[in-house]
């Protein structure tokens, strides 16, 4: 008898149980895209958007001049305004329409292992619900410049009396009034789903990330991805493992890409020398694909990069610092044994920010240490992160740079793959309000308390520059200024 059950496997390996089901939704997610790009790319002409605000603003004017009977004014005028508007908002409403439809097919999509959809990953909801509402609000500006047309066709066809004939002027007006700051805060922002490489990247808020970071650079940029684009990122990682040198592997190597991209965007490496250094952890064919207009080249992951750098800056004001201070041959590196830099946004928007947490081991053996933070009546007000720290080499001297800046690079590299790195979520209680310390003590784990630093952070209900959706609004902007650069 044979060993093997001859019962159907519909979801064991090797099957394609459902492959037809997937290859329709990526035909039906194309057919999407090519409506939202149409009707995105009309939507944002600058001569219609021009004509659409000029005339969102004269609109309600003229009605009012209409409704106190000034001379040189016509109803009929006012209603083709109207009309106008409406036709001049459709694309933009058709935009979000296809857009909204478009993500909604894209996150049914499985990811790379093939095991489950993407609307399984944290932070698909908030994709979708912020697709959800700019639906509505664009549905509401499209309808109102109607009704006031509506309104207006009743007082110019019908017999009215004084007061009806008032109440549907004022109404019409009260309408345009309300379609236009309506306007003013929809035009405010860009059209969701603008982008065509990455279309959802913008529209992602980070959720659930691991405290303790590794290798920091790459795990923080898939924290900033949303779900299709770091589904795609991890299988771009695998799809590397030919494509590395011997002495490390893709995640290693993907690693020291982005950290080489960082230094050349502090003017620290030209470009030959970052493909000098690229060249050192990938073979030359994947050294042409990072050339090529592939999905992932070196333009496309500094678009990632900057996006991540928007949210997070706290985060790269800390590895910045660790350059300036071997550069310098800071005494943090020279001379201490134990160095811990911190960094928290001095403005907790709506109760909640993040503390970034880099400590560097000097004395020669690795040990366990405690990190323990105590926030001043916060949510939790202690919480101590036990970790093994490894052991980094300490400079004997500043690294100057020059033609030759190998030693920068290299004990850049070694600084990060020897430290211990937290992202740290801090929250405080509604009630709380005002400037409050945080207090970060570095311990051993016999006890001893090798640094302790007091840090402070304003609490705020209201949303400011640090809150989440500000970030995703400088976050697009930012990187659609790099997109346009490369372009040009």
């Amino acid at each position: 008898m044979s060993t093997e059950s001859e019962l159907p496997t519909p979801y064991g390996s090797g099957s394609t149980y459902g492959a037809g089901n997937q290859n329709s939704l990526y035909r039906r997610v194309h057919a999407r895209d090519t409506g939202r790009k149409l009707w995105t790319s009309i939507a944002s002409y600058r001569i219609l958007q021009q004509i659409r605000i000029s005339l969102v603003f004269i609109a309600p004017i003229y009605a009012s001049l209409n409704y106190f009977n000034f001379t040189h004014t016509n109803v009929n005028v006012s209603i083709v305004l109207f009309i106008l508007i409406f036709l001049l908002f459709i694309p933009s409403f058709l935009a979000i329409i296809f857009a909204q439809m478009s993500a909604r097919d894209r996150l049914q999509l499985k990811t790379s292992e093939g095991k489950k959809s993407m609307n399984s990953i944290p932070g698909t909801e908030r994709i979708l619900n912020t697709l959800r509402e700019r639906r509505v609000l664009e549905t509401t500006r499209l309808l109102t410049p109607l009704f006031s047309a509506i309104l207006l066709y009743f007082i110019s066809s019908f017999q009215t009396d004084i007061i009806l004939g008032s109440i549907l002027n004022g109404s019409a007006i009260m309408l345009a009034v309300f379609c236009f700051l309506l306007s003013i805060s929809l035009d405010s922002t860009e059209i969701p789903m603008r982008d065509n490489q990455f279309p959802l990247l913008s529209l992602h808020a980070p959720t659930l990330h691991h405290s303790a970071l590794e290798k920091v650079i790459t795990e923080i940029l898939i924290a900033h991805l949303d779900p299709e684009t770091a589904s795609y990122f991890e299988e771009w990682i695998n799809s590397l493992k030919n494509k590395v040198r011997r002495h490390t592997n893709p995640e290693e190597a993907v690693e020291y890409l982005l950290r080489t991209l960082h230094l050349n965007s502090l003017n620290l490496l030209d470009e030959n020398r970052m493909f000098t250094e690229i060249k050192r952890v990938f073979k030359v064919s994947a050294v042409d694909d990072l050339k090529s207009d592939t999905k992932f080249n070196l333009k496309s992951l500094q678009i990632l990069l900057q996006h991540t750098k928007s949210w997070q800056p706290s985060f790269f004001r800390v590895i910045d610092r660790l350059v300036g201070d071997v550069q310098r041959g800071h005494s943090s590196i020279v001379e201490d044994k134990w160095r811990m830099d911190l960094e928290i946004p001095p403005l907790a928007s709506e109760g909640q920010t993040d503390l970034i947490a880099m400590v560097h081991n000097f004395s020669g053996k690795e040990r366990i240490i405690e990190i323990e933070i105590i926030s001043a009546e916060g949510a939790p007000t202690s919480q101590v992160i036990r970790l093994q720290s490894p052991t980094s080499k300490r400079l004997k001297s500043s690294i100057d740079l020059g033609e030759e800046d190998e030693d920068l690079v290299n004990a850049l590299t070694e600084k990060l793959d020897n430290c211990v790195t937290l992202w740290v979520g801090l929250a405080w209680p509604n009630t709380v309000s005002g400037s409050r310390p945080v207090q970060i003590n570095l311990n051993l784990d016999s006890g001893e308390t090798l640094i302790s630093t007091v840090v402070n952070t304003a609490i705020s209900a209201g949303a400011h520059a640090e809150s989440a959706g500000n970030k995703m609004i400088d976050a697009a902007s930012s990187v659609r200024e790099l997109a346009l650069s490369f372009a040009e």
